[in-house]
């Protein structure tokens, strides 16, 4: 089962565009030249953190946001536009999945301009988070970020 952005759809998986929790930073990068995608630069979160955005070939598009714990892929997330109908529905399916979420309203001010967010999670018995984001900066276009992080791991401090 795989992310399907054509359709608006959202399979329940541990994975964004065929990118799974637990796979190596060497596998990520053969899965990556496979699907088109380039990474970027490194992001060090830490000593043992470093996070990388997909670039999609030449195209302003990007693909997934990558972090790793060492050399393990310990989070996926994916931030596309999206809509509240499109939102409402995930929400819903993940939730006769997984039950019910927690959820956290967030309220910030950027340069004078509002910012919300409201995050959806659920904490799996499986030592996976599972994630959804919706995001408006200001009166712009309604943002979806979903993804999947290990709970415990050996980067925690």
């Amino acid at each position: 089962m795989l992310l399907s952005l054509t359709s608006g759809s959202l399979a329940l998986t541990n994975e964004v565009d065929g990118f799974q929790l637990g796979m190596s930073i060497a596998k990520v990068r053969q899965l990556a030249i496979e699907k088109g995608y380039t990474l970027s630069n490194p992001t060090k979160d830490g000593d043992r953190w470093v996070s990388y955005l997909l670039k999609n070939g030449s195209t302003l598009e990007h693909g997934p946001t990558l972090a790793f714990c060492d050399t393990t892929l310990s989070s996926v997330m994916l931030q596309r536009p999206s809509s509240l109908h499109e939102i409402t529905n995930i929400i819903k399916d993940w939730q006769s999945a997984y039950g019910e979420p927690h959820m956290r309203p967030e309220i910030f001010y950027s340069q004078g301009t509002q910012n919300s967010l409201i995050r959806f999670q659920w904490l799996g018995e499986d030592n996976i988070r599972k994630e959804i984001m919706i995001s408006q900066f200001g009166q712009t276009q309604i943002d979806m970020t979903f993804g999947y992080s290990y709970i415990k791991h050996p980067c925690l401090p």
